[in-house]
């Protein structure tokens, strides 16, 4: 901490006041911090992750505000937009088949039900996949951004913005509180969700924009949103579970039950707006 400058310190000091005076007000018991990841980045203090927020925040509101002006240029084709996109989505492909089954062989090997798991300090292979799905949290704020460059203003929506805004907040508090146990089966689930995501965005961008080959590979798109759905489903029962009956924190499992149900809502709407009424909109119109 001495080797960091005294501003980054300062700015340390105050967001920790602020974010921990929160979390006290809110019954949010994000201590003790778990000896499986206090020496991680990011981990013990949230000023990495707020400082990402706020950053990330800006970016996009200035962003939008700025290419909202002006006419596309064209960019959104540039072969190094396409190299960088077809990278991001290999990478979060891969990164997200590795969580997945690193959380999936950790619950099997440590013997765990389906729900109700307890966390437990010595699970330490488990928390570093928990802690790896927290980071993935920040680095995907980059799909946002790719989404600027492409100048694509209309997949960034207030459920987009919501989504990758809060997200990361609750995987910094369950990597700090409880990097094991039940959060296992939210993390497993979510990046084998990511998988299909990313391969469904990888193939758009290889696939080119011809509809005849859109439709014949990419049919599944409808499916792909259902599957996110039922995503937060099972989180939705898994928190009313363990809520009741497990040792997991349950101020995690509370969380975990307005998130999804607020999720829900937003995912409902949107699933609603693009696939049922722009085809009742499609068949007036024929």
């Amino acid at each position: 901490m001495e080797k960091l400058p005294q501003s980054w310190r300062a700015w340390d000091l105050q967001v920790s006041k602020l974010v921990f005076s929160v979390a006290e007000y809110l019954n949010w018991e994000v201590e003790p911090i778990s000896s499986a990841t206090a020496h991680l980045p990011g981990v013990r203090s949230p000023t990495i992750l707020i400082t990402s927020l706020l950053l990330y925040l800006v970016v996009v509101a200035s962003g939008c505000k700025l290419l909202s002006s002006k006419a596309d240029k064209g960019v959104r084709d540039a072969w190094w937009l396409r190299a960088i996109v077809i990278s991001h989505n290999l990478f979060l492909i891969s990164l997200s088949l590795y969580m997945c089954f690193g959380c999936l062989s950790q619950a099997y090997q440590n013997g765990y039900t389906l729900w109700g798991n307890e966390y437990k300090e010595d699970e330490k292979q488990l928390a570093f996949y928990i802690y790896l799905f927290y980071i993935s949290k920040i680095y995907e704020f980059f799909d946002t951004f790719i989404m600027l460059l492409k100048n694509n203003l209309r997949q960034i929506s207030f459920l987009h913005v919501y989504h990758h805004s809060t997200i990361s907040l609750i995987w910094w508090m369950i990597a700090r509180r409880a990097p094991g146990g039940d959060a296992y089966f939210s993390a497993a689930l979510n990046s084998w969700v990511h998988v299909c995501m990313y391969t469904y965005y990888l193939l758009a961008i290889v696939l080119g924009k011809t509809p005849e080959v859109r439709s014949k590979y990419l049919w599944w798109g409808r499916h792909l949103t259902q599957m996110q759905i039922l995503q937060f489903v099972l989180n939705l029962f898994q928190a009313l579970y363990c809520a009741s009956y497990s040792r997991y924190p349950k101020f995690l499992s509370n969380i975990l039950l307005v998130y999804m149900m607020s999720l829900l809502v937003l995912f409902g709407h949107f699933y609603y707006l693009k696939h049922i009424a722009s085809s009742k909109m499609r068949q007036k119109q024929s």
